[in-house]
């Protein structure tokens, strides 16, 4: 008897889990859809891109796990893919360097995995080149060089389309990010 009910309590907790990550997983496409229409499509008056800086700033801290007003970050295409360059401001700032440093090996182990949330999280919409990159993510070196005050992410691969992809990701991230 108490077998049975325990069976039914686990069987119930189970189906709510299931119908949460059903749901949070539809919202999630249905945002991203809405937040990558053109602006006559979605209502809004400014360019496809264009968001509040502040708004952004403030879910890169909480994603990157730093004040995104103690450093620089620098996104650029190269021959065989591109790079992500954070640096601390303030070169003595110890603990932003660190979080800047285990930021960039947290997003190389998750980019290995084809895990965007990150990009998608902070920029609130789908960031162009993530496709490609996630469904063929075991064709992308990702390899970290340290520097004095941050750290750079370094994106390789010998796929030619994939390098527009990524291409396309780091010019994306760069124009969001232009003046931080």
């Amino acid at each position: 008897m108490i077998y049975s009910i325990n069976l039914r309590v686990i069987g119930i907790i189970y189906f709510t889990f299931i119908m949460f990550q059903f749901f949070n997983t539809i919202f999630i496409v249905i945002y991203a859809q809405e937040s990558s229409l053109a602006p006559s499509q979605n209502g809004s008056s400014q360019p496809m891109n264009s968001h509040n800086m502040t708004s952004m700033m403030q879910r890169g801290a909480i994603a990157m796990g730093f004040d995104q007003n103690k450093i620089t970050h620098g996104f650029s295409s190269t021959k065989d893919g591109g790079q992500i360059k954070i640096m601390s401001l303030d070169e003595n700032d110890n603990q932003t360097i660190n979080q800047i440093r285990n930021h960039i090996r947290d997003i190389q182990h998750d980019f290995t995995e084809g895990n965007f949330t990150k990009p998608f999280f902070i920029h609130q919409q789908l960031v162009p080149g993530i496709d490609a990159m996630t469904q063929n993510k075991d064709q992308i070196q990702y390899q970290v060089q340290d520097l004095k005050n941050g750290s750079i992410l370094l994106l390789n691969t010998n796929n030619s389309s994939l390098v527009n992809s990524i291409n396309q990701f780091m010019t994306y991230q760069s124009t969001e990010h232009n003046v931080h």
